[in-house]
């Protein structure tokens, strides 16, 4: 396998969100993750979605093909991993396998 590197990285800030949309929390830390990277959002191939309760509390499951909209990058290979409360580093890792090999 390649090495690997991580070239930008944006999250939200640990708290309770409820006047917050899932959405907007989503769009928000890409966002951020894509300033800190300094690449051209339409170079982006894949999208791996860390997530274990969008269904459970909004009745949405399929995160993947809704974040690539959302962010403006339909018809790229996105999807939601989920793995209970280790759902964001399941992500990552998948992402690294994804670039790695």
């Amino acid at each position: 396998m390649r090495k690997v590197y991580v070239a930008g990285i944006g999250a939200t800030k640990i708290r309770e969100h409820w006047e917050v949309s899932l959405r907007e929390l989503l769009v928000k830390a890409a966002q951020k993750a894509i300033e800190d990277s300094n690449i051209e959002k339409k170079k982006i191939q894949a999208a791996f979605i860390g997530n274990m309760s969008s269904g459970v509390l909004q009745g949405q499951e399929h995160l993947g093909s809704l974040f690539a909209t959302w962010m403006g990058i339909p018809g790229i290979a996105a999807s939601k991993v989920e793995a209970a409360c280790a759902s964001g580093g399941a992500a990552f890792h998948s992402a690294y396998l994804a670039v790695a090999s």
